[in-house]
């Protein structure tokens, strides 16, 4: 580490705090690699390679360019930037496609290893490298591009080439576009210009450590008329500009949030949007106001200043999947209905859509066990639970299966439950004596997984001595399989915005690394 310099220097605040940059370097690029995680995988991959197109010695037939124009120009567009751009030399029948072909352009392809990884740490000359290189493309090529993705940019020190691509994107009609910034220190505010409304032609649209355009000045034709597909990661934007880009984007089917800067206050109007994701916010408030067609709604949050996160369910008679639902953290209302566990579920105030449901409970809590028997109340017809058995040092004593037989009838265990996953499993009583309970109540249920937790069994034979009561007794289905396994990830792994928006998943909460299968993705 003797060599070791970071992106920039320390700003005036940090210096005078005392940190040590080696830590901020690390924290900005494990930061950094959450949001690349996050983001939707490229269109392009490097192993895309022109030299598989022909003999290894040059020789030979070229049958290639015997190709009608559209077969030519769809390989070209398959291509890495570079790798498209050599076409040119190819021949003369080639030259004129590369100008004609919508293209694909990825920055990391552009680094002296020009693959696929996004680098955490970057050098300043590697990125005025890149600069150089992506004005160089967008001067050459007339567009469209059909995606442009740049993540290896410091583009606080290059505003002047960075305003001027803004414009070249509209012009040339950019339709997915991927902005993420380097920033130092990390939390600096650097405004993204307005002209980003400018893009008519964009239907996907992810910006990374920016602050969001003021759009209380905007003329009244500023819109996204095309997007479909918005993400938001680090990025500064108050709940107005929230409302505004809602408003201004009429088929916007899937809205991200990725560890917004300030707390997140949504309200939610649209007769589009099918999928909302928060991950790794604070989330102030959430009210569903009228959503008509949202299907998923997946909440990973942080508790704010020890204030519950409030959400407010009103109209989206379509959701099918709700989750992560924390019910130590998260508040939960369903038309003018507040749901409690000391006051009971209002009949009325149940969700009849939702068929998955994805929810963190302490069992040492009572208060978190009576709260889930409302929650359960609250989503009649659910076909798919996951629970996450979160650990606590406090404990309000035991409950055991006599708490659960008596909590009265549930309407979804009873008749609907057919798949149920339980996550960081440790083997307490309290856990076993809710399993035990569903396993004698749910005569669906056709399907119990249970994850154990990181490192806490030392084999699975271990683990799976803890579930063998669970079957020894009772069962409303004789049928019912059971599987165990070991969750992989730590923490449950980071989240992925193209998972959770794959509307041909059936249930995105399923996915789970397991180790004594030997398989990385389990699906029912």
């Amino acid at each position: 580490m003797a060599n070791f310099t970071p992106p920039f220097p320390l700003d005036r605040d940090s210096r005078r705090r005392g940190e040590d940059p080696q830590e901020m370097e690390a924290l900005f690029g494990r930061v950094l690699s959450y949001i690349y995680h996050a983001l939707p995988d490229p269109p392009v991959t490097a192993d895309g390679d022109l030299c598989i197109l022909f003999d290894d010695d040059g020789g030979g037939i070229d049958r290639l360019s015997l190709l009608p124009d559209t077969l030519l120009g769809n390989i070209v567009s398959r291509l890495p930037i570079k790798e498209a751009a050599r076409t040119t030399v190819l021949s003369r029948r080639w030259r004129p496609i590369w100008r004609a072909t919508p293209l694909v352009l990825l920055d990391t392809h552009l680094l002296p290893g020009g693959d696929d990884v996004i680098p955490n740490h970057l050098d300043r000359a590697s990125s005025s490298a890149v600069v150089a290189a992506v004005s160089r493309i967008l001067d050459a090529h007339p567009g469209p591009f059909c995606c442009v993705r740049l993540t290896c940019c410091y583009m606080d020190e290059h505003r002047a080439p960075f305003a001027r691509w803004l414009k070249l994107f509209a012009v040339k009609g950019v339709k997915e576009l991927f902005l993420i910034n380097r920033p130092w220190p990390l939390e600096a505010k650097t405004p993204i210009p307005a002209t980003l409304f400018s893009m008519a032609e964009l239907t996907t649209l992810y910006l990374g450590f920016w602050m969001f355009p003021d759009t209380t000045g905007l003329l009244r034709g500023a819109a996204f008329p095309r997007l479909r597909e918005l993400g938001l990661c680090s990025v500064y934007i108050d709940a107005w500009d929230i409302e505004f880009v809602l408003s201004r984007s009429p088929v916007l089917e899937i809205l991200s949030f990725e560890g917004l800067f300030l707390p997140l206050r949504l309200r939610l109007v649209s007769n589009s949007l099918r999928c909302l994701q928060v991950h790794s916010c604070k989330l102030d408030s959430l009210t569903v106001v009228d959503a008509p067609r949202l299907e998923r709604l997946f909440l990973r949050t942080y508790e704010s200043e020890g204030l519950k996160n409030r959400i407010k369910i009103a109209h989206a008679p379509a959701l099918l999947l709700f989750g992560n639902f924390e019910l130590g953290k998260d508040e939960l209302q369903i038309g003018r209905t507040i749901v409690k566990a000391r006051t009971g579920a209002d009949p009325s105030a149940t969700i009849t859509s939702v068929k998955t449901l994805d929810v963190d409970v302490r069992f040492g809590i009572r208060s978190d066990a009576k709260m889930l028997l409302i929650i359960l109340r609250c989503f009649p017809n659910l076909e798919r639970l996951h629970i996450h058995s979160k650990n606590t040092t406090e404990s309000t004593g035991r409950l055991n299966i006599k708490f659960w037989q008596e909590s009265g009838a549930i309407k979804c265990v009873l008749s609907r439950i057919a798949v149920m996953a339980f996550h960081d499993f440790r083997g307490e009583r309290n856990e076993i004596a809710f399993l035990k309970f569903v396993i004698e109540s749910a005569p669906m249920l056709r399907m119990l997984m249970i994850v154990y937790a990181n490192g806490y069994f030392g084999s699975r034979d271990e683990a799976t001595s803890k579930t063998k009561a669970l079957f020894a007794g009772k069962r409303a289905n004789d049928h019912c399989l059971l599987a165990v396994c070991e969750n992989m990830q730590a923490d449950g792994g980071l989240w992925n915005f193209q998972k959770g928006s794959d509307f041909s998943c059936r249930d995105p909460f399923g996915i789970v690394q397991c180790s004594s299968f030997g398989v990385g993705h389990w699906y029912v």
